[in-house]
C-alpha cells in the first residue's frame, strides 16, 4: 500500500513539474528568435527622425528614408511621409534607387525592433560604400505610435480609384485652387484653414477610411487636416503627401490615363519624383 502511494506522489510530482516547465517555452523559443535578428550599430529614435521626416520639406536633399519592407502587402498602405521603398529581399535589383551620392544620410526601417529587414538592407548599403548610414529601428510602428501620420504609395492610389474603393479621399488645399486647377477624382475639399467650419462633410462613421492630400511634399496642409481628424476621433486617417501633382504627373490627369497603363511601377515613379523636384525649383506655392 505505501509502495502504491508513493509511486502515485513521484507520478504527480512529474507531471506538476512538467506543467509549471511549459509556461518558459516560448519565452525560450522567443529569446532564441531574437538573438538570431540581424542588428546594425548606427540606431536613431524618434526624436531624431521627426524633424528630418517632417513636412514640408524637399526630398531630393537632406535624409533619405528607406523602407525596406515589402511593396504592396507593407509599403503602399502605410509609409512614412517622403520615404522610397527598397525592400531587403530586392535589394540589388533596385539599388539604383540608392543616390549617387554616397555620403548622404540614408536611414532604414521597417517593422519594429522585431524586424531586421532594415538592419540587412544597412548592412548591404554599406558594403556598396555609403558612409552615412542609421536605422531606425522603432520604424513604422513607433511613428505611428508617436501621432505621426502614415502615408499611402501613388499605386495604392491608382488602384483605389481603378476599384472604386469604399475610401473618402479629401483635399485639404484652398478651394480657390482646386476650382483652378481641379483635384483627384471622387475627392472633396476641406480647405485646411477652413477644416473648423467644414466639419460636416466628414464622414459619420468614424471608422471611414480617409486619406488626406495636397500640393506635394511641399505641401503640409494634408498632415495638419489629418491629424485634426484623429483628434476628432477618426481612427483610419492616412495620407497621400505626393498628392495632386503627382496624380496629375501619372495620368495626365483622368482623361489621358490611358497613356500610361504600359508604363513600369518604378519608372512612373522616378517621373513623378522629378515633377515635384521641378515644381519646387519653379518655387511653386504649396497653397
Amino acid at each position: 500500500m505505501h509502495a502504491k502511494l508513493l509511486v502515485a506522489a513521484v507520478a504527480l510530482a512529474f507531471i506538476a513539474g512538467q506543467s509549471a516547465a511549459q509556461p518558459a517555452a516560448p519565452a525560450a523559443e522567443q529569446q532564441a528568435s531574437e538573438s538570431t535578428l540581424v542588428r546594425y550599430q548606427k540606431v536613431v529614435d524618434f526624436d531624431y527622425v521627426k524633424p528630418l521626416a517632417t513636412l514640408p520639406r524637399k526630398v531630393e536633399e537632406g535624409a533619405l528614408f528607406i523602407d525596406s519592407r515589402p511593396e504592396a502587402r507593407r509599403y503602399d498602405i502605410g509609409h512614412i511621409p517622403g520615404a522610397i521603398n527598397l525592400p531587403d529581399t530586392q535589394f540589388e535589383k533596385m539599388s539604383h534607387l540608392l543616390p549617387q551620392d554616397k555620403a548622404r544620410e540614408l536611414i532604414f526601417y521597417c517593422q519594429g525592433p522585431s524586424c531586421d529587414l532594415s538592419a540587412k538592407s544597412a548592412l548591404k548599403a554599406e558594403a556598396l560604400g555609403y558612409t552615412n548610414i542609421k536605422v531606425y529601428e522603432g520604424g513604422l510602428p513607433d511613428w505611428e505610435a508617436r501621432g505621426e501620420n502614415a502615408s499611402v504609395s501613388l499605386d495604392f492610389i491608382l488602384k483605389a480609384l481603378e476599384e472604386k474603393a469604399d475610401i473618402v479621399l479629401i483635399d485639404a488645399r484652398p478651394a480657390r485652387r482646386v476650382a483652378n486647377e481641379g483635384t483627384i477624382p471622387g475627392a472633396i475639399n476641406i480647405s485646411d484653414t477652413n477644416f473648423d467650419k467644414e466639419t460636416d462633410k466628414l464622414p459619420a462613421d468614424k471608422s471611414k477610411e480617409i486619406i488626406y492630400f495636397c500640393q506635394g511634399f511641399a505641401c503640409d496642409l494634408s498632415e495638419k487636416s489629418a491629424k485634426k481628424a484623429k483628434a476628432l476621433g477618426y481612427t483610419k486617417v492616412r495620407t497621400f503627401p505626393e498628392g495632386h501633382p503627382a496624380y496629375v504627373a501619372a495620368t495626365g490627369g483622368a482623361k489621358a490615363a490611358d497613356r500610361f497603363s504600359s508604363v513600369p511601377a518604378d519608372q512612373l515613379l522616378q517621373d513623378v519624383l522629378l515633377f515635384l523636384q521641378r515644381s519646387a525649383k519653379d518655387g511653386e506655392s504649396p497653397a
